[in-house]
């Protein structure tokens, strides 16, 4: 792993951390939200694919744009950018709810190959990168959609139950090690999605309306 790589990691961990750390100050509230909606993507996001997709593409988007803030225009400001992708990935991915996996895809798969240049051209390295994720998770678009929500959901429960802990030392404890919540996320993300795609598996179908004879 590249020393740019360790620190690109490094700085996400970080900034998952200070998340954590600034959302405590809401209070109950904002945790028992976070909870809630965590554990309805945990539940549900296969079954809210469009919402889902929406909420997905546009986080997808807004990230892509803060990764790429150095080499865009400058007619808009870093935040204006983001807000013009997540707009466009998150109004496309709710069109068409397979695009969602592939934007993560293409974004996880740029991000690394930006740290692998072809040629000597780490812009060559990320465009090849992200085309390969995004083809490879847009095999089964479905089943990742559900784990990319559930991951999510679970992380989003996890910051929570941080939220609630308040001032106690469990609390802090929780939102200094990034770590342990990307494994809450991890594991819950995992339970969630086995749990809703066994139950789509196993949810009878309606039988097909009989065909009439032709003529």
């Amino acid at each position: 792993m590249s020393a740019e790589l360790r620190e690109a990691l490094g700085a996400a961990l970080t900034a998952l951390s200070g998340l954590a750390a600034r959302l405590r100050g809401g209070g109950p509230f904002v945790g028992v939200l976070l909870v809630g909606c965590g554990a309805v993507l945990l539940a549900a996001a296969d079954r809210l694919r469009r919402p889902v997709a929406l909420l997905g593409g546009a986080a997808v988007g807004a990230l892509a744009a803060h990764a790429a803030r150095g080499i865009l225009p400058g007619a808009l400001s870093p935040a204006g950018w983001a807000w013009v992708a997540a707009i466009l990935c998150g109004g496309g991915a709710a069109l068409a709810p397979p695009a969602f996996p592939a934007l993560a895809g293409a974004l996880a798969g740029g991000l690394l190959g930006a740290h692998v240049p072809v040629a000597g051209k780490p812009a060559l390295g990320a465009f090849i990168a992200a085309a390969v994720g995004a083809a490879f998770l847009s095999v089964g678009a479905r089943s990742v959609a559900a784990v990319l929500a559930s991951v999510a959901g679970g992380l989003a429960v996890g910051v929570g139950l941080v939220v609630l802990a308040g001032g106690r030392e469990i609390g802090v404890e929780l939102a200094t090690s990034p770590f342990v919540l990307l494994g809450i996320a991890v594991v819950l993300g995992i339970a969630g999605a086995a749990f809703q795609l066994a139950g789509e598996k196993g949810r009878p179908r309606l039988p097909e309306a009989p065909r009439l004879p032709r003529e």
